[in-house]
């Protein structure tokens, strides 16, 4: 047992100084690959590699002081493992904890173990060459390093991330609604789920329960923006460089990846087909980052800027093929542009300038094959594009003070002078396909909408602040729903999103790092 225990401390010993000397070499950040300074590489290369080392060779020389050599080896090497750790927490977690440090802590505590070793068996001979005993001291080696991988791997992730996967759903259950749930934004709808950004992550919630279905939460850095794309949640993490974007499968909550990328801050996710599109938001926006949204594979980078300088992103919409980026320009006047970009690659299609008709920021929607963009005031004009050729097709004026993109339909809602209503305009042709009135809806704005499964959902805003909403047929506009929202605050921020049968309603007080939630 001895030979084992001997041959075991010096092929431990060995592992160490290779981890605590690579652990020293490589960067202890993820941003700008910082190191310690010199004098604490110092320190620790003495206390760990260096004299073990020393000791190794004074051990040969003094075989009779063997064990008092290790013990003195064992506590150096304990030393600089708690010099490595206290300088590895002093790491900022947004800065992104590189393989340096952990190694180095990995290395130092394989030296100490190694030494202990051999401070209790003492000097003496190894085994021979039989390559039984060895066989086992290389299952213990092999043992070590897996079990040096999982805790690098948690002193640099596991212990930032606290995430939970979806199990069956519990069964329906009379809700009261609104639900209060820890959250900033309503992201999607996705089957029988909600899932909602909050400041440190995200969280899905059972539609029919309202309890919590799963989880993916950060300590160490701050939420930006997530958005839904091919049946994934991808939400970008602040960082001291750029951004940590993690996507996880809407259903389940499991992940599929979880990579860094330098960019300035996100506003924005949106859906390219697979593609993940990351966007700031006005004025210093900075690069749109291109992210298959399966692999986290970056595709392609987009600088908005025109004439040689940095324009403003106003919107963002995609089709399975094509990103529409609306800008807007000042290196020589304020000039809205719409970009086409492919989805795949982030290579320019078209560019489209719009006609100035007041101050109002150009926006841009994606309606079946196609694009619409939105600009000027009351009535704003509606100009239809092709997405691929960015040909441009018939223009109008929008029939309401909000547009819900349809499939192939804008839907607008308007309050209207007598009575409120909505229209359906073919946005291809500019032709109207139905026009429905509401009545009892006096007074009331349309505030926000969404479509799914061929309704259309439009929130309406009374004068005392009280909420309803419509639901109504895409295809002619007749209601098949209309109902009071309950709003535990004033709600200043409301957002609604559908799926399926569901749609939910999020309201928040402005700041606040809770969101309430009704079901219809």
């Amino acid at each position: 047992m001895n030979l084992l225990a001997r041959a075991a401390g010096f092929v431990v010993i060995g592992l160490g100084l290779v981890a605590t000397i690579a652990g020293l070499a490589l960067p202890w950040t993820l941003a700008d690959g910082r190191h310690p300074d010199l004098v604490t590489i110092a320190g620790i290369a003495f206390v760990g590699p260096l004299l073990s080392a020393l000791c190794l060779a004074y051990a040969r020389t003094e075989p009779r002081r063997a064990r008092l050599i290790a013990a003195v080896a064992a506590v150096a090497g304990v030393a600089a493992a708690v010099i490595a750790t206290a300088l590895t927490r002093l790491v900022e977690p947004s800065a992104g904890i590189g393989l340096g440090g952990p190694v180095t802590v990995a290395g130092s505590v394989a030296l100490a173990l190694g030494w202990t070793a051999l401070a209790v068996t003492g000097a003496g001979r190894l085994p021979g060459p039989d390559w039984r005993p060895w066989s086992a001291v290389a299952a213990l080696a092999v043992v070590l390093l897996v079990a040096a991988a999982v805790g690098v791997d948690w002193a640099r992730e596991g212990r930032f991330v606290n995430a939970t996967t979806a199990g069956v759903a519990p069964p329906a259950q009379v809700q009261a609604w609104p639900l209060p749930v820890a959250g900033v934004e309503l992201v999607a709808v996705h089957g029988d789920l909600a899932i909602l950004r909050a400041g440190d992550g995200i969280r899905a919630v059972w539609l029919g329960s309202g309890t919590p279905a799963w989880q993916y939460l950060r300590t160490d850095l701050a939420s930006q923006a997530a958005g839904l794309v091919d049946d994934a949640v991808v939400v970008a993490f602040g960082t001291d460089d750029g951004v940590l974007v993690t996507a996880l499968d809407a259903g389940t909550g499991a992940a599929r990846f979880s990579q860094r990328y330098r960019s300035g801050k996100m506003a924005t996710v949106r859906a390219a087909g697979p593609t993940a599109v990351l966007s700031g938001s006005g004025a210093g926006a900075g690069e749109l980052l291109g992210i298959d949204a399966r692999t986290g594979e970056q595709r392609w980078r987009w600088s908005p800027a025109r004439n040689g300088a940095a324009c403003d992103v106003t919107d963002l919409a995609g089709t399975a093929e094509t990103l529409a980026v609306a800008l807007r320009c000042r290196a020589q006047g304020v000039d809205d542009v719409a970009v086409g970009l492919a989805a795949a690659t982030g290579v320019e299609r078209w560019s489209w300038h719009a006609v100035q008709r007041g101050g109002t920021e150009l926006r841009v929607y994606s309606t079946g094959a196609g694009f619409v963009t939105l600009t000027g005031a009351t009535p704003q004009r509606v100009t239809y594009m092709d997405a691929t050729t960015g040909t441009v097709g018939a223009r109008h004026d929008a029939a309401g003070t909000l547009a819900v993109p349809a499939g192939p339909s804008l839907i607008y809602a308007d309050q209207g002078g007598a009575q409120a209503h909505l229209t359906a305009v073919d946005p291809r042709t500019g032709a109207t396909k139905w026009n429905m009135g509401l009545a009892g809806l006096g007074g009331y704005q349309p505030v926000a909408g969404t479509e799914a499964n061929g309704h259309a959902y439009v929130l309406w805003r009374g004068p005392s602040g009280a909420l309803r909403l419509l639901t109504a047929s895409t295809s002619d506009g007749t209601t098949t729903e209309e109902r009071a929202i309950a709003c535990a605050t004033r709600c200043p921020e409301i957002a609604v999103a559908a799926a399926g049968q569901h749609a939910v309603i999020a309201t928040r007080e402005e700041k606040a790092t809770q969101l309430y939630l009704s079901v219809a």
